[in-house]
C-alpha cells in the first residue's frame, strides 16, 4: 500500500486540479501558495543536510554547467526558431533550468547509489542555480530595471537563502528538532501535493482562455519538455564515470516547484506548463528505473 501513495500523491492532484481551474488563483497573491510551500520544503529538505558532510567534487560542477545551459540553449534555439513566440521559449527555460530535487537523493539510495553524491548535487545546483538566476531571469524575460533585479534576488532569498540560513541555525540551536525530520517529510509530501493540484489548476484555466491556440502550444510544451527530460538524463550519465548513475539523476531530477514559482512571478502561467509535463515524465523515468533495478537485484 505504501508504494502507492506518492504515485496516487501524483496523479489524483493532477487530474482534480483539471477539473477546480480557479484553484490556479491560491498561487497569487494574497495566498502565495506555491511560494510558501515551496519555503517550507527546502527548509525541511535542508534541515536533513548537514553541511561539514558535503563533498564537492569536479562533477557537481559539470552537472551545473549543463543545467544552466539546459534552460539557456533552448530558450534562444526557440527564440530563434519562433521569435514571435516568448511563452514557448520561457516554457523551456523554465523546465531545463530547475535544479536537483531533494528527492533525487530518495531514488539513489532505492538505486543502491552514492546518496552523498546525491545531497551534495542538491545543495549546490539549488544555490548555484538561484545565483545564475539574477543575471538570467532579466535576460529571459526581457527586464532589465534595478527594480526587478533586486526583486528576483528578494525572491531567490525568500525560499532558498533564508530556508538555508534557518535550517542550518535550527541545526545548530534546536537539535531535537532533528528527532521528527521522519513525520515532517509527510508535511513536505502533502505540500507537493497540493502545489501539484495549483499546477494543474493553472494549466486548465490557460486552456480556458486560450482555447483557439491551446492544443498546439500545450503540444509543444509536452514536446520540449520531453525532449528536455531525455537530454537531462542522457547527458548526465556522460558526465562523469565514476558517478554516471548519479549525475543522470541529479540532472534529471528536477526541483519542478521552484521554477514554478518563478515562472508565475516573473513570466506567466502559461510558461510554468512545461514543467508540469516534466513532473510527469522524471517520475515515470524514475518508476522505470526502480522497476529494472528491483528485477535485477533479485536474479
Amino acid at each position: 500500500m505504501k508504494k502507492l501513495i506518492r504515485p496516487l500523491m501524483l496523479v489524483v492532484p493532477l487530474i482534480a486540479g483539471v477539473f477546480v481551474p480557479e484553484a490556479g488563483k491560491l498561487a497569487s497573491p494574497p495566498v502565495n501558495f506555491i511560494r510558501w510551500a515551496l519555503f517550507v520544503m527546502i527548509f525541511l529538505n535542508l534541515l536533513q543536510v548537514k553541511f561539514a558532510d558535503l563533498k564537492p567534487c569536479r562533477e557537481h560542477f559539470y552537472v551545473l554547467a549543463v543545467n544552466v545551459l539546459m534552460g539557456v540553449v533552448p530558450f534562444f534555439l526557440l527564440r530563434l526558431i519562433f521569435p514571435e513566440n516568448m511563452i514557448l521559449a520561457q516554457s523551456a527555460f523554465f523546465t531545463g533550468i530547475a535544479p536537483t530535487a531533494a528527492a533525487a537523493a530518495v531514488i539513489i539510495s532505492l538505486l543502491d547509489g552514492k546518496v552523498g553524491f546525491a545531497v551534495t548535487g542538491f545543495v549546490i545546483t539549488n544555490v548555484g542555480i538561484s545565483a545564475a538566476l539574477t543575471g538570467l531571469l532579466p535576460l529571459t524575460t526581457g527586464n532589465f530595471s534595478p527594480e526587478f533585479f533586486f526583486n528576483v534576488l528578494y525572491s531567490l532569498g525568500t525560499v532558498i537563502g533564508l530556508p538555508l540560513i534557518l535550517a542550518q541555525g535550527a541545526r545548530k540551536f534546536l537539535p531535537r528538532i532533528l528527532n521528527y525530520i521522519a513525520p515532517l517529510k509527510n508535511v513536505s509530501l502533502i505540500l507537493w501535493s497540493m502545489s501539484l493540484f495549483i499546477m494543474a489548476a493553472i494549466a486548465r484555466d490557460y486552456y480556458d482562455k486560450n482555447a483557439e491556440g491551446s492544443l498546439w502550444m500545450i503540444g509543444g510544451m509536452m514536446l520540449i519538455s520531453l525532449v528536455i527530460c531525455a537530454a537531462n538524463f542522457s547527458i548526465g550519465g556522460l558526465l562523469s564515470k565514476r558517478y554516471k548513475h548519479e549525475s543522470s539523476q541529479i540532472l534529471g531530477q528536477k526541483n519542478t516547484t521552484f521554477v514554478v514559482f518563478l515562472a508565475l512571478e516573473y513570466a506567466s502561467g502559461a510558461a510554468a506548463l512545461g514543467t508540469i509535463f516534466y513532473v510527469i515524465y522524471h517520475n515515470v523515468w524514475n518508476s522505470l528505473q526502480l522497476f529494472w533495478h528491483q528485477k535485477r537485484t533479485k536474479e
